[in-house]
Protein backbone atom coordinates (compact mmCIF):
# COMPACT_ATOMS: atom_id res chain seq x y z
CA UNK A 1 0.00 0.00 0.00
CA UNK A 2 2.86 2.36 0.86
CA UNK A 3 4.37 1.72 -2.60
CA UNK A 4 1.08 2.74 -4.29
CA UNK A 5 0.89 5.86 -2.13
CA UNK A 6 4.41 6.84 -3.23
CA UNK A 7 3.43 6.56 -6.88
CA UNK A 8 0.32 8.67 -6.39
CA UNK A 9 2.29 11.30 -4.49
CA UNK A 10 4.81 11.44 -7.34
CA UNK A 11 2.05 11.82 -9.92
CA UNK A 12 0.26 14.57 -8.07
CA UNK A 13 3.43 16.27 -6.85
CA UNK A 14 1.95 16.38 -3.37
CA UNK A 15 4.75 14.67 -1.46
CA UNK A 16 6.76 17.17 0.54
CA UNK A 17 10.34 16.72 1.73
CA UNK A 18 11.40 16.79 5.37
CA UNK A 19 15.11 16.78 4.53
CA UNK A 20 17.31 19.85 4.51
CA UNK A 21 18.06 19.30 0.82
CA UNK A 22 16.38 21.88 -1.45
CA UNK A 23 12.93 20.82 -2.58
CA UNK A 24 12.73 19.81 -6.22
CA UNK A 25 9.37 20.08 -7.86
CA UNK A 26 7.81 17.00 -9.39
CA UNK A 27 6.10 17.55 -12.74
CA UNK A 28 2.54 18.69 -12.22
CA UNK A 29 0.25 16.49 -14.24
CA UNK A 30 -3.46 16.30 -14.74
CA UNK A 31 -4.80 12.85 -13.98
CA UNK A 32 -7.28 11.27 -16.36
CA UNK A 33 -10.93 11.22 -15.43
CA UNK A 34 -12.44 8.32 -13.51
CA UNK A 35 -13.66 7.00 -16.85
CA UNK A 36 -10.13 5.97 -17.86
CA UNK A 37 -9.67 2.47 -19.22
CA UNK A 38 -7.34 0.62 -16.83
CA UNK A 39 -5.04 -2.24 -17.80
CA UNK A 40 -4.10 -4.08 -14.60
CA UNK A 41 -0.60 -5.08 -13.51
CA UNK A 42 -1.05 -8.76 -14.43
CA UNK A 43 -2.50 -8.10 -17.89
CA UNK A 44 -0.42 -8.24 -21.07
CA UNK A 45 -1.81 -6.82 -24.33
CA UNK A 46 -0.44 -7.21 -27.86
CA UNK A 47 -1.85 -5.25 -30.79
CA UNK A 48 -2.97 -1.82 -31.88
CA UNK A 49 -5.13 0.44 -29.74
CA UNK A 50 -6.80 3.57 -31.08
CA UNK A 51 -9.69 5.84 -30.18
CA UNK A 52 -10.70 8.61 -27.81
CA UNK A 53 -10.44 8.47 -24.04
CA UNK A 54 -7.96 8.11 -21.20
CA UNK A 55 -5.86 5.03 -20.49
CA UNK A 56 -3.99 3.84 -17.40
CA UNK A 57 -1.46 1.11 -18.26
CA UNK A 58 -0.25 -0.79 -15.21
CA UNK A 59 0.68 -4.06 -16.96
CA UNK A 60 2.32 -4.83 -20.28
CA UNK A 61 1.63 -3.61 -23.80
CA UNK A 62 3.31 -4.48 -27.10
CA UNK A 63 2.16 -2.77 -30.31
CA UNK A 64 0.94 0.76 -31.07
CA UNK A 65 -1.30 3.18 -29.21
CA UNK A 66 -3.00 6.14 -30.91
CA UNK A 67 -5.45 7.91 -28.58
CA UNK A 68 -6.98 11.31 -28.18
CA UNK A 69 -6.68 11.59 -24.41
CA UNK A 70 -4.20 11.08 -21.59
CA UNK A 71 -2.15 7.92 -21.15
CA UNK A 72 -0.66 7.12 -17.75
CA UNK A 73 2.01 4.43 -17.74
CA UNK A 74 2.24 3.14 -14.17
CA UNK A 75 5.40 2.20 -12.28
CA UNK A 76 4.99 -1.53 -12.90
CA UNK A 77 4.20 -1.16 -16.62
CA UNK A 78 6.48 -2.61 -19.29
CA UNK A 79 5.55 -1.08 -22.65
CA UNK A 80 7.08 -1.74 -26.04
CA UNK A 81 5.04 0.50 -28.31
CA UNK A 82 4.95 3.67 -30.34
CA UNK A 83 2.49 5.96 -28.56
CA UNK A 84 0.56 8.98 -29.83
CA UNK A 85 -1.76 10.81 -27.44
CA UNK A 86 -2.73 14.23 -26.19
CA UNK A 87 -0.74 13.82 -22.94
CA UNK A 88 1.60 11.01 -21.87
CA UNK A 89 2.67 10.41 -18.26
CA UNK A 90 5.45 7.84 -17.85
CA UNK A 91 6.05 6.17 -14.49
CA UNK A 92 7.17 2.78 -15.86
CA UNK A 93 9.35 1.58 -18.72
CA UNK A 94 8.63 2.46 -22.37
CA UNK A 95 10.59 1.29 -25.39
CA UNK A 96 9.22 3.18 -28.39
CA UNK A 97 8.58 6.64 -29.77
CA UNK A 98 6.22 9.10 -28.07
CA UNK A 99 4.16 11.79 -29.81
CA UNK A 100 2.08 14.09 -27.59
CA UNK A 101 0.20 17.11 -28.87
CA UNK A 102 0.02 18.38 -25.27
CA UNK A 103 2.81 17.31 -22.95
CA UNK A 104 4.98 14.43 -21.80
CA UNK A 105 5.76 14.00 -18.10
CA UNK A 106 8.48 11.62 -16.93
CA UNK A 107 8.04 10.67 -13.28
CA UNK A 108 10.99 9.70 -11.05
CA UNK A 109 10.43 6.00 -11.82
CA UNK A 110 9.86 6.55 -15.54
CA UNK A 111 12.19 5.57 -18.35
CA UNK A 112 11.86 5.98 -22.11
CA UNK A 113 14.06 4.51 -24.81
CA UNK A 114 12.92 6.23 -27.99
CA UNK A 115 12.31 9.61 -29.55
CA UNK A 116 9.86 12.13 -28.08
CA UNK A 117 7.93 14.75 -30.05
CA UNK A 118 5.72 17.01 -27.96
CA UNK A 119 4.55 20.53 -27.22
CA UNK A 120 5.98 20.41 -23.67
CA UNK A 121 8.07 18.03 -21.58
CA UNK A 122 8.96 17.71 -17.90
CA UNK A 123 11.26 15.16 -16.30
CA UNK A 124 11.55 14.55 -12.58
CA UNK A 125 14.85 13.75 -10.93
CA UNK A 126 15.49 10.04 -11.40
CA UNK A 127 13.67 9.76 -14.73
CA UNK A 128 15.62 8.58 -17.76
CA UNK A 129 15.30 9.22 -21.48
CA UNK A 130 17.49 7.76 -24.20
CA UNK A 131 16.58 9.29 -27.55
CA UNK A 132 15.92 12.59 -29.25
CA UNK A 133 13.49 15.25 -28.07
CA UNK A 134 11.63 17.59 -30.41
CA UNK A 135 9.53 20.30 -28.81
CA UNK A 136 7.07 22.16 -31.02
CA UNK A 137 5.18 24.67 -28.93
CA UNK A 138 3.36 26.10 -31.92
CA UNK A 139 1.91 23.41 -34.11
CA UNK A 140 0.82 24.13 -37.66
CA UNK A 141 -2.87 23.15 -37.78
CA UNK A 142 -3.08 19.50 -38.71
CA UNK A 143 0.68 18.90 -38.43
CA UNK A 144 0.45 16.74 -35.30
CA UNK A 145 -2.21 14.63 -37.01
CA UNK A 146 0.21 14.00 -39.89
CA UNK A 147 2.87 12.98 -37.35
CA UNK A 148 0.60 10.48 -35.60
CA UNK A 149 1.45 6.85 -35.85
CA UNK A 150 0.37 5.14 -39.05
CA UNK A 151 -0.35 8.37 -40.94
CA UNK A 152 1.82 9.66 -43.79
Amino acid sequence: MQEKRGMLDSIWGALGSNSEEPTRSTPIVEMPTNNAFVVGEKIQIRGDLSGEGDLQLMGGFHGTIDLTGTIVIGESAQVEADIAATNIIVGGHVKGNLIASGRVDLLPTGSVTGNVKTGSIAAAEGASLKGEIEINRRQVPGQMEKDRIGLT
